[in-house]
């Protein structure tokens, strides 16, 4: 085989791979567009609990089969809103871990940070770990919308509702 026939077989196979690799990234994208619009359209319930679950499952899928591709965050992180919706903290912090481990250059890497400190505290009651987590972002994100708001979760973490009520009223009293 010569190299002129190597280099044909090579871009031929490179060519073959690219387009079936197209063909399947457009069935992953058209089957997040129709269970979206399944999903997201029922606002009364978050739609069906089996339809969000696999809109969840098409944007981990899309993730893992094009790590790379920079749409794989953004489906990520809305893995992660409707996980957290359902009460699925475990998955939804996965998410907002992956994001922030392999996407340094998203721009809603704030809000992941601040959310997965949000699951923690709200959903697991971990507070320690929530407060960790607040705290690095304030201290990040300093000038964030939501500073002020991870700051507060830091001082009322873990109060009870009677307990905020109290510390409300009496700084009212003072």
């Amino acid at each position: 085989m010569n190299l002129r026939t190597l280099l044909l077989v090579v871009i031929s196979i490179t060519l073959f791979w690219s387009c079936g690799n197209q063909k399947e990234i457009k069935q992953m994208t058209s089957a997040i567009d129709e269970l979206e619009a399944l999903v997201l359209s029922d606002t009364s319930s978050l739609a069906d609990l089996a339809k969000a679950q696999e809109l969840i499952q098409a944007y981990e899928n899309y993730a893992n089969a094009l790590p790379e591709d920079t749409i794989s965050a953004e489906y990520l992180y809305r893995a992660a809103e409707i996980a957290m919706n359902l009460q699925m903290a475990g998955r939804a912090i996965e998410y907002y871990q992956r994001i922030l481990n392999n996407f340094p250059d998203f721009d809603k890497r704030s809000y992941c940070l601040f959310l997965e400190a949000f699951v923690y505290e709200n959903q697991m009651q971990q507070y320690e770990t929530a407060e960790k987590l607040y705290l690095e972002f304030i201290e990040k994100y300093p000038d964030h919308p939501l500073a002020d708001d991870a700051e507060v979760s830091v001082q009322n973490m873990g109060k009870s509702l009677e307990e905020l009520i109290q510390s409300w009223e009496s700084q009212e009293n003072k």
